[in-house]
């Protein structure tokens, strides 16, 4: 288990350096419910030791789009540990994986895609902040609790992937983040 779990981390440290160097993604056809779900198994222990509890729900059957796999775990991981941060001392979040039918922003019409959302029931992020979660450095942790990098880092991988990004929060009520992958 703990070499399969560094093997897997060796792949999103590899996949966040290939990122920071703009290097394509490498795609191949991935079930983004599987992925999601071993992300959750490796990030349950941060969890538990939060308290909070995390839960996977899906449409049933595989949910396949062309990915480079490393960089949507390391996407998928960024939007779970923020979650579980914004949740600490208990609450629940919950990544959710559909296939949808939705329309990108600018986009004139809509399209195939595979969403991964993933809510908390954490603080939520005041209005005035939600329009700059996905600034590079911009963060409303503490110091020493995040360097601002995890949004922009997923926002970045979801564009090169041809998707597009949502975010909904209400202060005191939690978040949702979604992801959109063309299917």
């Amino acid at each position: 288990v703990i070499g399969g779990q560094v093997e897997r981390m060796t792949k999103i440290m590899r996949g966040l350096l290939d990122f920071a160097r703009r290097t394509p993604a490498r795609k191949a056809r991935a079930d983004l419910r599987e992925l999601t779900r071993r992300i959750l198994d490796l990030l349950a222990p941060l969890a538990k030791k939060s308290s909070v509890k995390l839960e996977l729900t899906s449409d049933s059957g595989a949910q396949v789009a062309e990915v480079d796999a490393a960089q949507v775990e390391q996407a998928v991981a960024n939007l779970i540990v923020n979650g579980v941060q914004a949740t600490s001392g208990g609450g629940d979040v919950t990544a959710d994986v559909r296939a949808v039918v939705a329309t990108a922003p600018g986009a004139s019409s809509a399209a195939n895609y595979i969403c991964i959302s993933v809510r908390d029931t954490g603080t939520g992020i005041a209005p005035e902040h939600v329009g700059r979660v996905f600034e590079p450095f911009f963060t409303t942790k503490d110091v020493g609790s995040g360097t601002g990098l995890g949004l922009s880092v997923t926002y970045g991988i979801v564009q090169e992937h041809g998707g597009f990004v949502d975010v909904a929060s209400e202060l005191d009520h939690g978040s949702c983040f979604s992801l959109y992958f063309p299917a």
